[in-house]
């Protein structure tokens, strides 16, 4: 009994195994979409592509254009390739590619940043794809071969890739170019971004340092002008005080000054009058003092 189960489970192992490593079957419909793709890849987008490769055309683009305007810009570029074909009898199945204008936007970036690394590339003898299926995804590769050489002497290599929605529209929702680098480049790579991300980090530290610093000295600044504050109100309470004297003191000696002009012209007017003058012009009082 034990053999018998011990048989089962592993003729279940081996059909599971087998299951897995099959790749699931498409249909004629899916298998005739990325044949659909590879054209479209390799005779429209790709090439409409590569005009971005000049850096005032993707600079003009970035600039002046949203993605729905790149949207409508590619689709119709697109379209009059098409035409101008058909002038010639050569004839597609198709008559317009879809685009999605975020693709676009960041195929322009991604084509443009490449160049520099890739170099020029000779698309007069044709591209060849390769495509997939995966789920409501069509996924389309382009091998690529620039003008640069490498630290070896051999041309420098790329990958396009495009991806298309699985259905009747076929739509490009994703559009990149992705340079193949050796393995001690992607290690320099990594290394460079890595001390790139930890320098970021390390500034970020500092700089909220600095800023816990900083803050810590705000109390004594505001205490500082606080008091600052104190010393500008008693000074002006002072000069107000001050005023207020002067004010007082020089009416009080107006008020004396008015008094004694009076007492020197009673006193003008008693003497004119014992003496029998007529006015007082003749007269003129020179001090007055107080007798105790």
């Amino acid at each position: 009994m034990k053999k018998i189960v011990a048989m089962l489970c592993m003729l279940t192992c081996v059909f599971g195994l087998t299951a897995c490593g099959s790749k699931e079957a498409i249909s004629d419909m899916e298998n005739k979409r990325c044949e659909t793709a590879k054209v479209m890849a390799t005779d429209f987008v790709i090439p409409f592509m590569m005009n971005f490769f000049d850096d005032n055309v993707a600079k003009q683009y970035q600039e002046n254009y949203n993605v729905h305007e790149l949207e409508t810009l590619t689709e119709n570029e697109i379209s009059y390739y098409l035409y101008f074909y058909s002038t010639y009898g050569i004839n597609y199945e198709f008559n317009a590619i879809d685009v999605d204008g975020i693709a676009v936007m960041n195929g322009i970036t991604s084509f443009n940043g490449t160049y520099k690394s890739l170099g020029e590339v000779d698309v007069s003898n044709g591209l060849t794809a390769k495509s997939e299926v995966s789920g409501d995804k069509i996924i389309v590769t382009v091998p690529i071969t620039g003008s640069i050489t490498d630290k070896n002497g051999n041309l420098r290599t790329a990958e396009a890739e495009l991806i298309f929605s699985n259905d009747i529209f076929l739509t490009v929702e994703s559009c990149t170019l992705n340079l193949n680098q050796s393995m001690g480049e992607l290690m320099g790579k990594a290394a460079m971004d890595t001390v790139m991300g930890m320098g970021t980090v390390f500034t970020v530290l500092i700089l909220i340092s600095l800023i816990i610093w900083a803050m810590g000295g705000i109390p004594k600044l505001q205490e500082k002008l606080k008091n600052k504050k104190k010393e500008e109100v008693q000074k002006l309470k002072e000069e107000a005080v001050d005023n207020t004297i002067a004010q007082i003191i020089e009416k009080e000696e107006q008020s004396v000054t008015a008094d004694e002009l009076e007492l020197a012209a009673v006193i003008a007017a008693a003497v004119a009058a014992y003496e029998g003058a007529a006015g007082t012009d003749g007269f003129v009082v020179r001090s007055i003092r107080k007798r105790r």
